[in-house]
């Protein structure tokens, strides 16, 4: 678990200088789950299979 970057870790996001509500992402409780974060881009799987049947039809023009 890390703290919202958001709210802070409140778990509150001013609306404005009388109106507050609760964090949308960390869903008030301050903290954000390791789950919910995403993986950085060198991390992702490659999908090199599905890019060597890739084919692109083309028209000739006369």
């Amino acid at each position: 678990m890390c703290t919202c970057t958001v709210c802070g870790g409140s778990g509150i996001q001013r609306v404005n200088s009388q109106r507050f509500r609760t964090c949308i992402v960390c869903l008030g409780t301050g903290q954000i789950s390791s789950a919910l974060q995403s993986a950085p881009l060198n991390h992702q799987p490659i999908n090199t299979q599905g890019l060597a049947n890739l084919t692109c039809q083309t028209r000739r023009v006369t």
